[in-house]
């Protein structure tokens, strides 16, 4: 399964990027798609920050991602990384008083925000302490007001960023206006960008959007369905990490981060992931070796009774083979999930009682036999049982990805 998105570079006064305005795209046609701008915002961050190291897309820039009023209500921003991150609050937003106190409330949380294609309302007026970037489109908006404006409040701690600049003229005009930001044609199209993503159940979210609304929640069934569905347990680490300012522990099972996300967070991840759930066929068997291994190493934490957390080590064995699922090294994707120093330890070093098991389970699956005996051995298993415990973690694999 693919992601698309374009992306347009922001430069400043030297042309040099310093930040990328990310736009939806349902395919390879550079043209916005005919969904509602609350659709394209919401897959665009399910696909982009949840599914893929952001940072893969725009490098250390800052990125700009369009925000219709009613996600910014919702709290949809905060599960973004605030300092890579500017939000745009579209031109079509009420600057009512729910507004205003959600755009003081992403200030104080450290995010930094732009008000897109400005229209001089001067509604708008008690919103600046708190904006960071005011965007002008350079061909609607008249060159006057552009200009008495910025005089006006040449002293502020605004920057003036100017879109949809397409010559050299315009360019010029733009940089004697006191804008240091640039937008537009002139500079590059929006480029598009094709990424590998990951794909969940929508049977698996749907029960999980049924979960997630009841009175309280059932933390053994969130649990369950978790372990079902490597994209969705990945992407739940990946949401769990932006945010990480909140608590500094690592995770060590999905219990753990579903009482850490609380109801509300885990109501709006599971809304997110929901919007892109579909039917897209996955690389099964690398998707069913990744739940046998899961299984595999829960079983053998049981079998080895205190030495390892199980929910632990089936967390171990469920990520093992994300290398090449997202054909990206294990460096640069741990980087991305709040997980323990026991499961970084055994993934990136092959050391510890994790590593052991993911060994085992290796030996299993390249037949070899003289190894596996060694191993089984070293655990007080015999060669039989070692078996019947991959046969077991086999049979509840092909469960779950029939159920699907």
């Amino acid at each position: 399964m693919y992601s698309f998105v374009a992306r347009q570079p922001i430069l400043d006064e030297h042309q040099r990027p310093v930040a990328y305005e990310l736009l939806f795209r349902k395919g390879l046609s550079n043209s916005f798609p005919d969904i509602s701008a609350e659709q394209a915002t919401t897959l665009l961050i399910a696909e982009q920050f949840l599914s893929q190291p952001i940072q893969q897309l725009v490098g250390e820039h800052r990125c700009y991602i369009n925000f219709p009023y009613s996600l910014l209500l919702n709290g949809l921003a905060d599960a973004l990384p605030r300092e890579q991150v500017v939000i745009e609050i579209l031109e079509d937003a009420e600057p009512d008083d729910k507004l205003f106190s959600c755009v003081k409330s992403l200030k104080e949380k450290g995010f930094r925000l732009a008000l897109d294609d400005f229209t001089l309302d001067p509604r708008w007026e008690r919103f600046l302490p708190y904006i960071d970037v005011i965007k002008f489109d350079f061909r609607l908006t008249s060159h006057t007001d552009m200009a008495n404006y910025l005089n006006s409040h040449r002293h502020s701690h605004l920057t003036y960023l100017a879109e949809k600049v397409e010559t050299q003229r315009e360019f010029n005009q733009a940089r004697k206006m006191g804008f240091t930001l640039f937008q537009g044609y002139f500079f590059s199209r929006p480029e598009i960008v094709q990424r590998k993503t990951l794909s969940e159940s929508q049977m698996t979210v749907m029960q999980l959007l049924k979960e997630v609304n009841s009175p309280e929640l059932d933390y053994d069934r969130l649990e369950e369905l978790l372990n079902r569905d490597l994209s969705l347990a990945y992407k739940l680490m990946r949401y769990v990490n932006n945010l990480r300012y909140r608590a500094a522990d690592p995770i060590t099972s999905f219990r753990h981060a579903t009482v850490f996300l609380g109801q509300q967070e885990m109501r709006r991840f599971v809304s997110l992931v929901s919007a892109t759930s579909g039917g897209e066929n996955k690389s099964t068997e690398l998707y069913r070796m990744s739940l046998i291994r899961g299984r595999f190493c829960e079983l053998l934490s049981l079998h080895r009774h205190g030495w390892t957390d199980p929910a632990e080590a089936f967390l171990c064995g469920l990520f093992s083979l994300l290398e090449a699922i997202l054909d990206q090294p294990f460096a640069e994707i741990l980087e991305q999930i709040p997980l323990s120093d026991s499961i970084k330890q055994a993934l990136l070093e092959k050391r510890g009682e994790l590593a052991f098991y993911l060994a085992f389970v290796t030996d299993y699956e390249e037949l070899h036999w003289d190894r596996l005996k060694l191993r089984a051995s070293k655990i007080q298993l015999t060669e039989d049982q070692a078996i019947n415990l991959f046969m077991e973690a086999s049979k509840w694999a092909d469960q779950v990805m029939a159920s699907h």
